[in-house]
């Protein structure tokens, strides 16, 4: 291969590989702009219990079906979406699994954000539960992981996804 025709295909594969990242970051702004804060009902406990075989197992049942950052690369002031998507199979059918929801967000390994809901219940059934949290203006750039646990009687748990800080664009 001719040096002209490798320079070509390494600048195709650049082109290819900015375009993807920034397509990626687009359609994960878009799925973003279609989603409402708050939590919201999918299905009722008898239709996970089907789904999932909840009779044949220790109750409650509970797994985390969908865990996002959406986008996942973010700029100083820009907004991203952390969404939950779960199910419960409670031991009643309208019992919650109560216990306290810890968030933070990390940055270089230091808690930037730190709540806690000591009054927190995972509802029976399948929900969604869509958040919203803006980057402040003088985040530094990097990378930042938004961690979520779980502590309650019947279920523990703790979650962590990554998100990268870039440089704001120029003005």
């Amino acid at each position: 291969m001719t040096a002209r025709r490798r320079l070509g295909s390494t600048a195709a594969l650049a082109v290819l590989l900015l375009f993807s990242t920034s397509c990626t970051t687009w359609l994960g702004n878009v799925r973003k702009s279609l989603r409402d804060p708050g939590v919201h009902f999918r299905s009722f406990p008898e239709e996970v219990a089907e789904e999932y075989g909840c009779r044949d197992k220790p109750l409650p049942f509970f797994e985390i079906e969908k865990l996002e950052l959406l986008p996942n690369r973010l700029r100083p002031g820009e907004e991203f979406n952390h969404r939950i998507v779960y199910v419960l199979c409670p031991k009643s059918p309208t019992a919650v699994v109560a216990g306290t929801l810890h968030t933070r967000i990390l940055h270089r390994g230091r808690a930037i954000v730190d709540e806690r809901d000591q009054g927190y219940e995972f509802k029976p059934g399948r929900w969604v539960v869509d958040a919203f949290v803006t980057v402040p203006l003088g985040a530094d750039i990097g990378i930042y992981a938004m961690e979520i646990a779980f502590q309650g009687t019947d279920l523990r748990f703790t979650e962590r996804l990554t998100f990268a800080v870039d440089a704001a664009a120029d003005p």
